[in-house]
């Protein structure tokens, strides 16, 4: 009889501080990669246009390259959120493929790396409850041009009940031209040198 007592308050406990139960400020949100829907029940997503924008220092990258990520709340607005979640996203042939690249140079006491998909800092999010109006971190992008097109997307939580997901940064372009450019440049001097054989030859 004791132990259902037990039971009976530990789980109206749960649904009284339903945040301390479930809500992670230490930005430890590995559970929300995927979906980067918050576990806050029983609430859902605000309806309400989010006072944020998701911004980047460039519109095109190439791979290998460092951008910056820009996550800020509207100057008009008042809004300050307590947690977030952002990483990089392609939609190529329909399928969208998360995360890609990784995050570099994270200020610890600021931010959580997170390893989505066992990949190394490829996501971020807060290390703190403390209230913010705006962060600002550095991304690689891959290796390799297999993505083409990217957007950056972000969970923004201003508080238990209030939270806004995937809100997206305008696309950023794949710029192949550094790559081709270098071919073509190749390709000239390989003719050039190849011409000057032949009249030294004759």
């Amino acid at each position: 009889m004791h132990l259902k007592v037990a039971l009976s308050l530990l789980v109206a406990v749960c649904v009284w501080r339903v945040d301390v139960c479930v809500c992670f400020p230490n930005g430890s949100v590995a559970i929300s990669c995927g979906s980067m829907m918050p576990v806050h029940p029983p609430f859902t997503p605000s309806a309400t246009v989010p006072p944020v924008t998701v911004s980047t220092s460039s519109a095109t990258y190439r791979p290998g390259e460092v951008i910056t990520v820009t996550v800020e709340v509207m100057k008009n607005s008042s809004t300050e959120f307590q947690g977030f979640l952002l990483q990089a996203r392609s939609k190529k042939q329909q399928t969208v493929l998360w995360p890609l690249g990784k995050f570099t140079n994270i200020d610890s006491t600021q931010f959580t790396a997170l390893d989505c998909k066992d990949m190394k800092n490829s996501s971020v999010s807060q290390a703190s409850g403390v209230k913010k109006r705006k962060v600002q971190l550095t991304w690689e992008a891959p290796s390799n041009s297999n993505y083409g097109d990217i957007y950056f997307s972000a969970t923004l939580i201003q508080d238990y009940t209030t939270f806004w997901v995937q809100l997206n940064s305008s696309s950023v372009r794949l710029n192949s031209t550094g790559s081709s450019a270098a071919g073509v440049f190749s390709c000239s001097a390989l003719l050039f040198i190849s011409l000057l054989s032949l009249s030294v030859y004759c």
